[in-house]
């Protein structure tokens, strides 16, 4: 929790002294009882106490459920809050990872669940993974904050509240780690403890909380009654049986388990190959066995019938048998090719059948993923105390299953950064000439082998003077740079580790790692994430990802004796180098060639024209799997991936926008410089 505001405190006593009388009345009906709860709520989250507002939101759903002692137990959880915050205490004695004593375990909505709990999983098991890597502990412990991130978007957008709250304060306590080894290896032990306690809470709500409690509170001290009655009133399901009970006939196979599948009809491939091999090794052998059978018989005919002084008969026999046997073997070789080839095609047909199914399988749509993202966003959107309708279009899109499970994630994010950073308040938005109620617009289309998906707000946008302010005191550009490049360049700032405008973070937004967790879902997958304000106000956030896994076509271009692979959707014309003096490409990369290249290829990038770069060569056009990059040479260059090519070589794929803003700016630059000479 960030440091207390004592005119946040007393904003938020008087709200509660306001709304607790409304919630004691005997004739309170249900709809205000749920109203007051639902502005303190936000009032809570508004003054930094995001346990405060986790309780609450309970209490408000207890209400809502018909619990008979709901309104009860607000009247008392409020009042022992209001008599600490009054005494200059925080709202709970508790401090992470000690859940608050009202703290109840949460409920799963059944139709996530399943694939909630599958989804978990593998985050945990990627855990386990970097727990167990040898390397350097530092990487293994900051790829851990970014999967725990993931963790409490996913937890949040079903309604797991516990989960998201525990993932927060992991990630709180990785955040402030050293990059000393000894000191991440240090963290990394404690986390292999924490991550039995998150798997328990994950599994099964009731009992992870009650060992939660178990573990942090000190020996011989007695639990408060509350946390003594924290489990669900005798004959309430947990959150994982209910789950159970609504799915037990669903089979949920994962996009590992379905990947495996295609890796191995990917080795029954290379059998049919073999056998298509060996069909035309054996029409080969044919030919010369044909070809040796005919030497023979020609022999023959030279030699003639036998004659007494003529060669043995003996002789003559032998080279007739040869020819016989070798008639027989030219026709066995004839039917083994004929055999190899059939068997061939129809491994070629049945593997490309299953992998048609298997591909079946693995597609959903992108309204699966705007689904389970609008549940979310109407949550956070309450928490934050603001009105939000979202807007939806492209739910039809298909898309593969194993993108969209990954992508839930980012395109989460992103909506939580429009509404925490973006929408205003009512009265806010009110005063600004607005409705009161923001739109978030989520967008999906296809466009060739790209998905593009879209998250747009109508708030008020990214402060460009403040991202440069901060950029540069933060030591992440020189001011001298910045003041070269165009407002729309200085968005990509906010993708850099720890880049963040707001100040006291706490659960709900303002870590600076948000954007950091998208742009790494985009490389995931070989894609790009692009950002800029929106026109009349708002901002938009724009994720280009291959539609089809990770099978792109891409323009192979060439530069100083080095290959390159830039996506064909961001390739324009290609002409020889003109008076435009466009930057070379190696100049992008951070080189310094001496020399102006024979070849200008334009970049084509949405809403920011077209932008020249200077290349050696231009390659052909060829359909290709873009791989994911570690996170530091992704870094080290404007790169979205990396394509294994046949000969076993490894070419970098070009970041189109982020190459097209360097290659912008090193131009801007140029014709400066030529001005100033002049």
């Amino acid at each position: 929790m960030s440091e207390r505001d004592p005119e946040l405190d007393r904003l938020l006593l008087a709200e509660i002294e306001r709304r607790l009388p409304v919630l004691a009345a005997p004739e309170t009906n249900l709809a205000d009882a749920r109203a007051a709860l639902h502005s303190l709520k936000g009032s809570a989250a508004m003054a930094g106490y995001s346990e405060l507002a986790l309780v609450v939101g309970q209490l408000g759903e207890r209400l809502k459920s018909g619990r008979g002692d709901a309104r009860g137990d607000a009247c008392e959880t409020l009042g022992e809050v209001f008599e600490r915050l009054s005494a200059g205490e925080p709202p709970f004695a508790t401090a992470w990872p000690e859940p608050p004593p009202p703290l109840e375990p949460s409920r799963v909505d059944p139709r996530y669940a399943v694939e909630y709990h599958t989804a978990m999983r593998d985050r945990l098991t990627e855990i386990d993974r970097l727990l167990s890597e040898t390397g350097e502990p530092s990487r293994s412990l900051e790829q851990a904050r970014l999967t725990l991130h993931t963790m409490k978007g996913a937890a949040a957008a079903v309604g797991d509240d516990v989960a998201a709250w525990y993932c927060h304060g992991l990630e709180t306590r990785l955040k402030g780690s050293s990059e000393e080894p000894k000191a991440a290896r240090d963290l990394l032990i404690e986390l292999s403890r924490d991550r039995v306690v998150l798997a328990l809470l994950i599994d099964d709500g009731v009992r992870g909380l009650e060992t939660l409690r178990a573990v942090t509170t000190s020996s011989g001290q007695r639990r408060s009654r509350r946390a003594a009655q924290s489990r669900p009133p005798s004959g309430s399901p947990s959150p994982f049986a209910s789950a159970r009970e609504t799915n037990e006939l669903a089979l949920r196979v994962g996009p590992a388990a379905i990947d495996a599948l295609v890796d191995r009809l990917d080795g029954v491939d290379s059998i049919g190959d073999d056998l298509a091999a060996a069909a035309t090794v054996a029409a080969r052998m044919s030919t010369r066995l044909s070809g040796v059978r005919h030497t023979v018989l020609d022999a023959l005919r030279r030699i003639g019938p036998p004659r007494p002084w003529g060669p043995p008969r003996a002789a003559l026999s032998e080279l007739e048998g040869a020819s016989d046997s070798l008639r027989r073997a030219v026709l066995r070789a004839d039917i083994a090719a004929v055999t190899f080839r059939g068997g061939s095609n129809l491994v070629r047909t049945r593997t490309r059948e299953i992998r048609e199914g298997l591909t079946a399988l693995r597609r959903t749509s992108m309204g699966w993923v705007f689904e389970r993202v609008s549940s979310a966003v109407g949550r956070f959107a309450d928490q934050q105390g603001k009105l939000v309708q979202i807007r939806i279009y492209g739910a039809e899109v298909a898309v593969d299953r194993g993108l969209a499970e990954r992508m839930v994630d980012a395109v989460l994010q992103l909506a939580k950064n429009a509404i925490a950073h973006g929408i205003q308040t009512p009265d806010r938005r009110e005063a600004a000439g607005k409705p009161q109620t923001g739109t978030v617009w989520l967008r999906a289309v296809r466009e060739g082998a790209w998905l593009r998906v879209q998250v747009e707000d109508d708030g008020q946008g990214a402060d460009v003077e403040r991202i440069r302010q901060v950029a540069v005191a933060r030591g992440f550009v020189s001011a001298e740079l910045l003041a070269q490049s165009a407002p729309d360049d200085l968005m990509g700032l906010l993708l850099l580790p720890g880049m963040t405008t707001e100040e006291g973070p706490d659960l709900l937004a303002g870590r600076g790692i948000g954007l950091e967790v998208v742009q790494a879902a985009a490389r995931r997958f070989g894609g790009v994430i692009r950002l800029h304000n929106r026109q009349g106000g708002g901002f938009v956030a724009t994720l280009e990802l291959p539609s089809d896994q990770t099978v792109v076509e891409v323009l192979w271009l060439e530069e100083h004796g080095t290959t390159f692979a830039l996506p064909v959707g961001y390739a324009g014309r290609v002409v020889p180098a003109s008076d435009r003096r466009a930057p070379r490409l190696s100049a992008c990369l951070g080189e310094r060639p001496t020399t102006t290249a024979p070849l200008d290829i334009d970049l084509i990038v949405l809403d920011a024209g077209t932008i020249p770069v200077g290349v050696d060569r231009v390659g052909s056009i060829e359909q290709v799997s873009l791989r994911a990059l570690p996170p530091r040479v992704s870094a080290a260059g404007p790169f979205s991936g990396a394509v294994l090519r046949a000969d076993g070589s490894l070419v970098l794929a070009l970041d189109g926008p982020a190459l097209a803003a360097r290659a912008r700016v090193l131009r801007l630059a140029r014709l400066r410089d030529q001005e100033s000479r002049v």
